[in-house]
């Protein structure tokens, strides 16, 4: 067990509006990233008419719509020929995670070097 009180007192105490600054930027490189790179994001924003330079902070998330586990699995192997929510070059996935399937189809998920991306 640690003796601090934190485990990274630079994030875990960083003033509230600091936080939501990291948080939004985050965010907004993330949309963007996802716009550019995956396949089913491209098309999603624009099938919807969303300019994902318009996704600006955690509260513009709230305009988005739900993307399900039905719209997942309905975007991967063996229903389509590709990963659809993939965002990441093959070379670079070191592992795929699946879940149970108990829906009847499990929804997998790539791990690449820099963490965990849902992949359909």
């Amino acid at each position: 067990m640690h003796s601090h009180r934190f485990f990274n007192p630079d994030i875990e105490t960083t003033h509230r509006s600091d936080l939501e600054a990291i948080i939004d930027e985050r965010i907004a490189y993330t949309i963007s990233y996802a716009a550019e790179h995956s396949p089913y994001y491209r098309s999603f924003f624009k099938e919807k008419n969303i300019r994902p330079a318009d996704i600006k902070s955690h509260e513009d998330l709230i305009e988005l719509p739900i993307i399900s586990g039905q719209v997942i699995r309905e975007n991967q192997p063996p229903l389509t020929k590709d990963f659809r929510f993939k965002s990441h070059d093959w070379a670079g996935i070191y592992t795929i995670h699946e879940t149970s399937g108990t829906s009847g189809t499990p929804k997998k998920f790539l791990s690449n070097l820099g963490g965990l991306e849902e992949i359909c």
